[in-house]
């Protein structure tokens, strides 16, 4: 068995005519698939979603975020033939999202646990819409941690039948489902859990918490080129989650934000084409909020870089490049007796338990 996480897929599998590319945004490996085992994917995803409540009559919205691989497309293609109807629209413009929904009349939406709560509070604060009147009979959870009791607030205040699927990271392939309490995979041996810093598999069904913080690991029967890997989602599993997903932390180089994941070795090397930069940290926060927020703080080695637009140009350019994901910029002037190190990831959430798999923080 093959050994992989998401930096290293590039070289594990090579595309040939015909395949179609699952890239993210922006692209930081290239994973190919042929249109057949597209096919056998979108069937796993088009059962999951039936088995989390999908059914003929049901108008359904995505409103997540579609990232430069075709994930989106794909599932709502997936569940295109189950449904009486599929639309797409992107999260952000929450005045949009609601316009969207009442000229296309959705009974089920999709969208992230922080999507959905931040929707409520505007419908309320902004729009003065009772969450009813939208007659969303049905909402999915997909794509993030969500915080607690959040999930149950969304399907009462809606008063919709709530339920959550979970898709993977790298293709966006619906795999396990809920419905009330507990998790179900959609079909066995497609994932699995491992510890964080051993390439052995500890447990070959992934539902349901333990004491131990364990991976995720995804086991792509589908792919012709993947099928022996074991790859490392960098999603972790400690205790039980309750409400808050089929994970409640994550691990390695890529950091969940708002649904999204910010890629670390991306931003390391966008960051290193700028002179100057002593240092920098990474901090991510949600407090009482509905959505995440990120700052990222840069210690400059000149004092006249600090407060140079040129250059804080430059760094907003530069995390543009490396994620979708708004990221605000705080720049500072380095202090050459402080003990820091060289790049940092801070999570006030506490859902990222470090970047090195061998030493992770206590959950």
């Amino acid at each position: 068995m093959r050994w992989l996480d998401r930096t290293r897929l590039a070289k594990a599998a090579t595309a040939g005519p015909g395949a179609l590319l699952f890239a993210g945004e922006p692209a930081e490996s290239a994973v190919p698939l042929l249109a057949s085992e597209v096919e056998t994917m979108q069937s796993l995803s088009r059962r999951s979603f039936e088995k989390a409540g999908l059914a003929k009559n049901d108008r359904v919205l995505f409103a997540v975020s579609r990232p430069g691989s075709p994930a989106v497309e794909l599932l709502a293609q997936a569940i295109a033939p189950s449904a009486s109807g599929v639309a797409l629209t992107g999260p952000k413009g929450r005045l949009r999202l609601l316009s969207t929904i009442r000229t296309l009349k959705p009974t089920m939406l999709v969208t992230t646990a922080c999507g959905a709560a931040d929707f409520l509070a505007r419908l309320y604060m902004e729009f003065n819409v009772d969450p009813v009147e939208l007659d969303l009979r049905k909402i999915v959870l997909v794509g993030e941690v969500a915080s607690r009791g959040v999930a149950k607030r969304i399907g009462k205040e809606f008063e919709a039948d709530l339920s959550e699927i979970y898709c993977d990271p790298i293709f966006g392939a619906a795999l396990a489902w809920r419905r009330g309490s507990a998790w179900e995979a959609t079909e066995a041996g497609l994932l699995a859990l491992a510890d964080p810093a051993k390439d052995e598999i500890r447990a070959e069904q992934p539902i349901g918490g333990g004491a131990a913080a364990l991976e995720l690991v995804l086991r792509p029967a589908w792919s012709a080129a993947l099928a022996d890997a074991a790859i490392r989602t960098g999603e972790v599993v400690a205790g039980d989650p309750g409400d808050a997903g089929l994970f409640n932390h994550t691990a390695g180089e890529h950091v969940l934000v708002r649904g999204q994941w910010i890629s670390l070795p991306v931003l390391r090397k966008q960051l290193a084409l700028i002179d100057g930069i002593a240092g920098w940290e990474l901090a991510i926060d949600r407090g009482d909020r509905s959505l995440d927020s990120a700052v990222l703080k840069i210690r400059f080695e000149r004092e006249t870089l600090v407060s140079n637009p040129m250059w804080r140009g430059r760094i907003q350019q530069a995390v543009a490049a490396a994620t979708p994901v708004h990221v605000d910029v705080a720049t500072e002037l380095a202090d050459p007796e402080a003990s820091k190190p060289k790049e940092a990831v801070v999570d006030l959430r506490g859902h990222h338990l470090g970047v090195d798999r061998a030493h992770l923080a206590a959950p």
